[in-house]
């Protein structure tokens, strides 16, 4: 049975083989290299096995699950038990890209154990087997587990808020760094602790012939898997019985707003959105994600006394909030065709959802940038924050929609759900990096005039950048929802069908979710997803010099250069994002 789940699993991916996995594989191996080449100290291998663990913890909930297409639910009525499918499938889990690159960074803890002796390489060996085995079968593990949790708003907040953390802190790892220097953790010892590290441990052990220690590591490992497997068999035992696809009951939810909607078509639409955002628990754990990232990116830094990153906080919020509503249409699946049924709804429908997701959005993200600043007592950020978050609130509400209708994700019915969001969700890493890029490229106008005002001085300029961002986003969000609208009455029942099969309607090829599909749209996303970097380091360093404030990140690097080539590092910086841009948009079929 596990040559059988191997070699479907091997053709699933190879039906949806494109330009993004390719990339994603290369890249893999690129770091795999890496691994090898710098792994030459416990410290720094221990710390390499613990990124690739904490890939694989986290990357399903991103990428859709990481169940490779096959879900246990297919094999419910197979005489098998649920231990025997567990065994099958994680065999099957290691027919993919994925596992492949693994297996090639965890070799180089073989490597390592050769250059301790014959011994140490010996032990190596088996450590490195085993540690493969761990981080697949703690992924999967972790999948079920999110299936338990996340019936219910208080399960998705729960789950969401630990890797919000987690990932805030990927994000800051300048930041957590200088932390624990300041508080002198001993960063190797603990990354020796976690399991992770346990297979250099027994290398360690066996090179300078401490028996019991090594011993100790393997059967470590070996208990962790045998116990990781029994919870996996028990998760998939519920999974495949029904019990997770069981509705929680709940409230009818919308809070105080929704009774009190005017009885018109689109108050009908904000009173179904509202009560969507409340009782979809895929939508509130994007929503408390996007909450707990912001809140844990943003006041991270004060572990090191550093509070400028206080007046981004609702920006941040704004951002992946509107990044975790790209999918509006696609949890909707296949009930769009309620909407394509009635002539005219479509603008309707957008507007409808553009109004909700604003009510659910804007008052908190307001408050935490007005809050944040106000915190941070810094005087020259109330322009810049205010002028930035008014525009990510418009423009996030437009191209939430937008993305939702010119690259759909499919997903699995309301009705064909298995109750676990992490495995029903979607893949919206490229949405997240197009949505990232594409508002800082609305940001662009209010933002060179409020550059202008710092650096000329003139306090009304601030203002007007200000009074810029709140008609950038205003023209934002009415521009890109009559995009959306106008997409959806041309192309309504093409985007049903891909919605329904996966498939473009001319074409008949499997829809990805980046936004695109191909070489073309690869470099789009790619693009998007890399283009507003320089151009936020440009737009730090330029507010940090004219204000004299030290550089204390590495966003800030060109003030780390010598003072005559601060300026013009600054000024490639800005022009390396207008190139990438200029790209993305000459690449981009959708603007065609």
């Amino acid at each position: 049975m596990a040559v059988v789940l191997a070699r479907m699993r091997l053709l699933l991916l190879w039906r949806v083989t494109n330009g993004m996995l390719v990339a994603g594989v290369v890249a893999g191996l690129l770091l795999a290299v890496a691994t090898w080449v710098f792994g030459t100290s416990a410290d720094v291998l221990a710390a390499a096995f613990a990124g690739w663990s904490f890939g694989w913890l986290v990357g399903p909930l991103f990428t859709g699950g990481g169940d490779g297409g096959l879900r246990p639910e297919y094999f419910s009525r197979l005489p098998m038990t649920a231990r025997g499918l567990a065994r099958g499938l994680l065999v099957a889990g290691f027919a993919g890209p994925g596992p492949v690159v693994t297996v090639v960074a965890f070799a180089a803890l073989a490597v390592f154990g050769a250059r301790l002796g014959v011994v140490a390489g010996l032990v190596a060996v088996p450590a490195a087997v085993a540690q493969v085995v761990l981080v697949v079968l703690a992924s999967r593990v972790v999948v079920g587990l999110l299936g338990e949790v996340m019936r219910t708003r208080l399960g998705a907040a729960f789950v969401a808020l630990p890797w919000a953390v987690v990932i805030a802190a990927a994000s800051n790892v300048g930041i957590v760094a200088l932390a624990l220097a300041r508080f002198e953790v001993d960063v190797g010892r603990w990354l020796l602790v976690l399991p992770s590290g346990w297979g250099v441990v027994a290398v360690q052990a066996a090179a300078r012939a401490d028996w019991l220690v090594c011993v100790g590591a393997l059967a470590g490992l070996g208990l962790m898997i045998v116990v990781l497997l029994g919870a996996w068999a028990r998760l998939l035992d519920r999974r495949m019985s029904g019990v997770l696809a069981e509705r929680v009951r709940r409230a009818a939810g919308g809070g105080f707003l929704v009774p009190r909607l005017p009885a018109t078509p689109l108050g009908a639409v904000v009173a179904k959105e509202l009560r969507e955002w409340s009782r979809d628990t895929l939508r509130s754990y994007h929503w408390y994600f996007a909450v707990a990232f912001g809140l844990s990116l943003c006041l991270m830094p004060l572990a090191v006394d550093l509070t400028w990153y206080l007046p981004w906080t609702g920006v941040v919020v704004t951002w992946m909030a509107a990044a975790g509503a790209a999918t509006l249409f696609s949890t909707d699946g296949t009930a769009l065709w309620l909407t394509l049924m009635r002539p005219g709804a479509e603008r309707t429908d957008v507007r409808g959802r553009q109004v909700a997701w604003l009510v659910k959005v804007a008052p908190l993200s307001v408050v935490a940038t007005v809050a944040g600043t106000a915190l941070s007592g810094l005087a020259w950020a109330w322009a810049p924050a205010l002028a930035v978050q008014a525009v990510a609130l418009g423009a996030g509400a437009g191209l939430m929609v937008l993305l939702s209708v010119v690259a759909p994700v499919r997903m699995p019915d309301a009705h064909r759900r298995t109750g676990n969001a992490a495995a029903d969700g979607p893949n919206i890493v490229g949405l997240v990096w197009a949505m990232v890029g594409l508002i800082v490229v609305c940001a662009l106008p209010s933002a060179a005039v409020v550059a202008v005002g710092f650096l000329l001085d003139v306090v009304v300029l601030l203002w007007v950048g200000v009074a810029l961002a709140v008609v950038m986003g205003v023209g934002c969000a009415w521009l890109f929802g009559r995009m959306a609208y106008r997409r959806l009455e041309a192309a309504g029942p093409e985007l049903l069908f891909r919605l329904r099969t996966g498939r473009s309607a001319s074409a008949g090829r499997v829809v990805v979710a980046v936004p695109g599909h191909g070489r073309r749209r690869l470099l789009v996303g790619l693009c998007l997803g890399t283009a507003w970097a320089p151009l936020l380091s440009a737009v730090l360093s330029l507010v940090n010099l004219v204000t004299g404030a030290p550089s204390r990140t590495f966003w800030t690097f060109p003030l780390g250069l010598p003072a005559a080539l601060q300026v013009p590092v600054i000024v490639v910086l800005v022009v390396a994002s207008f190139v990438l841009y200029v790209v993305a948009i000459r690449k981009a079929s959708f603007f065609r």
